[in-house]
């Protein structure tokens, strides 16, 4: 039998079979296949075809039912695929896909969403599934099911949550009643890239970033047990849950076992799970169809600088020494780079930009980001460093004052290509040398100098869907 050691953490064993029977033994081949990456048709789990294969780099499985339902729905796993699996046997009896992408350890991170972005793509694309998928996060699988629907509340269908990790503060964390568990709290830290004081405030645990799915009326169904969960505390996470979607108008249906904790997981009769998905996992919402890879490609490269979703966080945050980024980084993303300008004398400056495919630059008057115009900018892509390419890149004069500091902010678009950004000044009596370095920066909204902010946001494709949260 599996036992769990940790919310979720299953021991080695947990690959071989599933709990209390309701799962035949895996094929050892699952485990090996998966690990390895290599593409296997005809492996079997529970009766049913099951093909491995790689994404990304990733592991990731799909089990196919015998005769699939109308619109090929399927239901996601986001975390410890077999584990007491009897909803999702039953479900294949009824004609809905299950799949699955290995993502462990990465707690809904923005690395795991992009991850689960690209499985996504694949078995719709190559298995046709419905462009609507039921999630289904188990224990810290939460993180995973909830975080990627707010990502794309568009995509999913349904939210099936059973004991879920709602908020990493709290488990990890030990926030509140749950036990701290340094060594995975130290996964969330490394996972997310932020320290223990940024993680310790994040503002976009589940519990926090709940409208997104409101507004998609996304139904949930939630199981838990009725009694203290030490692990993952119900008053910490589920019930927050609970709570919130209600008064957000949210549709939320929440379970409670009799003399159940954290374990077992799922209900012993399946049924009120299975018949949540199939209700919605039917009817004229579940008729849309994936948008290909292709399509979705050129609906991203369309996207320009002011669809950037700056008022949502960013995939990526990285503090830049200068004011350059990275060259290389890849294709099909927007960044956002701002802080702060400290001129280290009263003269009159010249700004310029460089960015391949697309880039603007905005100061202020001051140090409100509210009091910013645009002063230079490329509409056609720039050679890297080259700030003389087009007569737009370069700026009027500016007086700035020593001993104030001025809002600053640069805005990219790349495509594909040798993707780069940098923003230059030049002042008589003072050798700034071409890119501003840091030693005359400081970040946004605070910080010592040395350093300005650099914000990514990938997949312009969704990036409408995301400024509608």
């Amino acid at each position: 039998m599996i036992t769990e050691t940790m919310p979720g953490r299953y021991q080695p064993g947990a690959c071989a079979r599933t709990r209390h029977g309701h799962g035949a033994i895996l094929a050892m081949t699952l485990c090996v296949f998966i690990l390895a990456g290599a593409e296997v048709i005809g492996a079997e789990w529970n009766g049913y075809e099951q093909v491995n294969f790689n994404v990304g780099g990733r592991g990731a499985l799909l089990v196919i039912p015998k005769t699939p339902a109308e619109g090929k729905p399927w239901i996601w796993r986001t975390e410890f695929f077999g584990v007491e699996a009897m909803a999702d046997v039953a479900l294949l009896e009824k004609g809905v896909h299950v799949g699955y992408v290995g993502v462990g350890g990465l707690f809904g991170a923005p690395v795991a969403l992009d991850a689960m972005d690209k499985f996504y793509d694949h078995v719709c694309e190559h298995y046709d599934l419905n462009a609507k998928t039921v999630l289904e996060g188990f224990s810290r699988g939460g993180l995973y099911a909830f975080n990627w629907a707010a990502r794309h509340p568009g995509r999913v269908a349904a939210i099936y949550a059973d004991a879920p990790v709602c908020d990493f503060k709290s488990w990890p964390g030990g926030g509140g009643r749950s036990r701290y568990s340094h060594r995975e709290w130290m996964n969330v830290l490394k996972a997310y890239e932020m320290s223990n004081e940024e993680a310790r405030a994040y503002k976009l645990n589940p519990i926090d970033n709940l409208k997104p799915l409101a507004d998609a009326k996304i139904p949930i169904l939630c199981v838990i047990g009725d009694r203290h969960d030490w692990i993952v505390p119900i008053e910490e996470n589920a019930l927050i849950v609970e709570k919130r979607y209600k008064e957000m108008g949210g549709d939320i249906t929440v379970i409670k076992k009799p003399g159940a904790g954290h374990r077992p997981h799922s209900l012993a009769d399946p049924t009120r799970i299975v018949d949540f998905v199939l209700k919605h996992s039917s009817g004229d919402h579940m008729k849309m169809k994936w948008t290909s890879v292709s399509a979705r490609k050129t609906l991203a490269i369309s996207q320009t600088l002011a669809m950037i979703p700056v008022a949502t966080k960013p995939d990526e945050r990285h503090e830049l020494k200068s004011f350059e980024t990275q060259k290389g980084m890849g294709d099909l993303y927007g960044t956002r780079v701002h802080g702060f300008i400290h001129p280290p004398k009263t003269l009159d400056y010249v700004f310029a930009v460089a960015g391949d495919d697309t880039a603007e630059l905005y100061l202020s008057t001051d140090d409100d980001p509210a009091n910013k115009s645009l002063v230079a900018f490329n509409r056609q892509a720039t050679a890297a460093g080259n700030f003389r390419q087009f007569p737009t890149q370069k700026s009027k004069s500016y007086r700035l004052e020593q001993g104030k500091k001025y809002y600053i902010e640069a805005l990219h678009k790349e495509n594909t290509g040798r993707d780069h950004l940098a923003v230059g000044w030049s002042a008589p009596e003072v050798s700034t040398g071409a890119v501003i370095p840091g030693d005359y920066l400081s970040p946004y909204p605070s910080g010592g100098k040395g350093s300005i902010v650099h914000e990514v946001w990938n997949d312009p494709a969704g990036w409408a869907e995301r400024r509608k949260d």
